[in-house]
């Protein structure tokens, strides 16, 4: 089977219009990558991180009416014909493009991570398997801050533990804890993540007594309600909100709790410990020149 893929340039303040459109008319995917190779490293608290020029993927089945998606586009873009082609992707080549991101890892013999088209293979006994699907951000398992998270919860994660994963995103720590034996709890900002979140559980089966999955309005209600502190807050997003959120993470940590924060550049690891004043961290984890921080409250 064949694809049609559709590739555009725009500038980001196009972008949440663009994925409307192309998901309106059909499109099975939306990939955004930088068409200038720029790196976002510090957006604004709550923002989304993205570039200014970003290029659109866009694959349709075959029967796309091109003509009418081109309506749109064009209302989008005036200078369409300057930013955007339409080809033809073979089924092998999707395929290969999606092999080439699927994850197939082990963390410590007590987690596997594995793209989603696997769920039907047989399970091993012994070992947690965590299904989702490949991809190159934050949260899909491919990027190392998401890997060293994943490593320090399948070494030092004990079922009954009380875990937060702030800034969720896909939902993966907090399910790879959740079928580690920990009580979970995701909180994200973005609630098409508190949606990606409660997908992934449910094809995971993790139910809602093991994760409980919250946007950044209702968090803060049921903090103000009542909150049972935490053993282990996991961390995945920047060094800017790390900072920002100390004063927040040490408050919700019980005394011995620890805190895996990840996301960070290795120059930015001591303005970071500074903003920790009650954790005694340990020697940062470095991996593809990113740093992970796990750190133990003071009693």
């Amino acid at each position: 089977m064949s694809w049609i893929q559709l590739r555009w340039h725009l500038q980001s303040d196009q972008v949440a219009q663009a994925e409307k459109l192309l998901t309106d008319h059909g499109a099975v995917a939306v990939v955004l990558e930088s068409l200038a190779d720029e790196v976002v490293l510090e957006p604004d608290p709550g923002a989304t991180p993205i570039w200014q020029l970003v290029r659109v993927k866009a694959f349709f089945h075959l029967d796309l009416d091109v003509a009418e998606l081109g309506v749109g586009l064009r209302q989008l873009d005036p200078q369409l014909h300057e930013h955007c082609e339409f080809d033809f992707i073979a089924e092998q080549d999707w395929q290969a493009a999606l092999h080439q991101h699927a994850i197939d890892q082990r963390f410590a013999d007590r987690l596997w991570l594995l793209p989603k088209a696997r769920a039907a293979d047989p399970r091993p006994e012994n070992i947690a398997c965590l299904y989702l699907e490949p991809g190159l951000a934050f949260g899909s398992g491919s990027h190392p801050t998401t890997r060293m998270c994943l490593s320090y919860l399948a070494e030092s994660l004990r079922p009954g533990q009380r875990m937060l994963d702030f800034g969720c995103g896909s939902g993966i720590l907090a399910i790879a804890a959740a079928l580690l034996g920990a009580t979970a709890v995701g909180v994200d900002h973005d609630d098409q993540a508190v949606l990606a979140t409660n997908e992934n559980a449910q094809f995971n089966a993790v139910s809602s007594d093991q994760l409980q999955v919250f946007n950044l309005q209702d968090w803060h209600r049921q903090i103000e309600s009542d909150i049972v502190p935490f053993d282990v807050i996991a961390a995945n997003i920047l060094a800017g909100p790390l900072q920002q959120l100390a004063e927040h993470f040490c408050a919700l940590l019980q005394p011995g709790g620890q805190v895996v924060l990840s996301g960070i550049l290795p120059q930015q690891v001591n303005s970071v410990i500074e903003a920790y004043p009650l954790i005694d961290f340990v020697k940062p984890v470095i991996e593809d020149d990113w740093a992970c921080l796990i750190g133990t409250k003071n009693s």
